[in-house]
């Protein structure tokens, strides 16, 4: 190697310009060449010019199959913010779509594995909701977690429209209602049966203040956040209608008011039909709220036995909003 380089330097020493055609003919000059463009390509294609050693890591994603087998529901929920029975539901119903198949040679992972990691991500927030953290805690690279997020997100959003729905004109729809207002009865009275769903509000907190008319964000609990408007049916907290992104500083009457429930009433509720609300709303025909305290004198007796017989069921009407708001309390960048 030594003497064809001498010869090189040789040739390149040379100032005869009748040799510049010939030198570039030249055995060596072309094998030199050759040589230069094959490691150009294997840089380009290596990235790295030294071998890696793989980042030490230690999954616990078989945890929630051991927490399933042996009914360890709480920490199960911890995790991924639903029951196994809700998790294997979603599967069955998602698992088909084309995004979690490719034609390449390294296959994708489970869909259960990605709804997984997916699920765990968005019911936390802050260090524990990180990509990295995601990464140590399933044994993959940060890239699969964001390609997990994406297939997931890619497929919850072709299903919604079948999923989040509601026209009292579809039989389907019908027999919801008339299972809704079972539930009601059941756990009420039966005058209370035609009030079927019930609305609340839950804020997205932000990670800081934003740039942009940043105290508009500014919420009644000193935090800057995104409100948003849940309605459901209360006998299997389905989601039938919401809205979101709405400034934090706005009222829960005045988010509600842009739900499609308050503008288009009549294609959710019948003659005599009815919302369940917190005293946050305001009280309409169609929107029972509990009667607020007089500012002067004390409420009539009438009144106190309607409250106290609502209290006893809101905690079940309004179970939704408060899973929401536990398991998005994160910090939105």
């Amino acid at each position: 190697m030594t003497s064809d380089v001498d010869t090189l330097l040789s040739l390149l020493a040379t100032s005869d310009s009748s040799f510049t055609v010939p030198f570039t003919l030249h055995p060596l000059i072309i094998a030199f060449k050759n040589t230069i463009a094959t490691l150009t390509d294997k840089v380009e294609k290596s990235r790295y010019l030294s071998a890696c050693q793989p980042a030490p890591r230690a999954p616990q994603l078989q945890l929630l199959e051991e927490w399933c087998i042996n009914d360890d529901l709480p920490k199960f929920r911890h995790k991924l913010c639903v029951n196994p029975d809700v998790f294997a539901c979603i599967i069955q119903r998602i698992k088909g779509h084309p995004v979690f198949s490719n034609n390449s040679n390294n296959p994708q992972l489970g869909v259960p594995i990605q709804f997984a990691i997916f699920l765990n991500g968005v019911g936390h927030y802050g260090n524990g909701a990180t990509t990295e953290d995601l990464a140590e805690w399933v044994g993959v690279s940060t890239g699969t977690i964001y390609n997990c997020f994406r297939h997931v997100m890619i497929t919850l959003l072709h299903f919604h429209d079948d999923v989040i729905h509601f026209d009292p004109m579809e039989l389907e729809d019908q027999e919801e209602r008339e299972r809704a207002k079972e539930w009601v009865e059941s756990h009420s009275c039966m005058g209370w049966r035609k009030g079927f769903l019930c609305v609340d509000g839950s804020p997205f907190n932000l990670f800081q203040k934003p740039g942009w008319h940043g105290e508009g964000f500014f919420d009644c609990k000193s935090r800057y956040s995104l409100s948003s408007q849940v309605i459901i049916l209360p006998h299997n907290l389905r989601i039938v209608d919401y809205v979101i992104g709405v400034p934090g500083s706005l009222h829960n009457s005045n988010t509600f008011s842009c739900t499609h429930i308050y503008c288009h009433l009549e294609t959710f509720l019948g003659v005599d039909e009815w919302i369940w609300a917190n005293s946050a709303y305001p009280s309409l025909p169609w929107c029972v709220v509990p009667f607020k305290r007089p500012t002067t004198g004390s409420m009539p007796a009438m009144q106190k036995i309607f409250n106290q017989h609502l209290s006893r069921v809101n905690q079940l009407f309004f179970s939704v909003p408060s899973m929401i708001n536990c398991s998005t309390d994160s910090c939105l960048l």
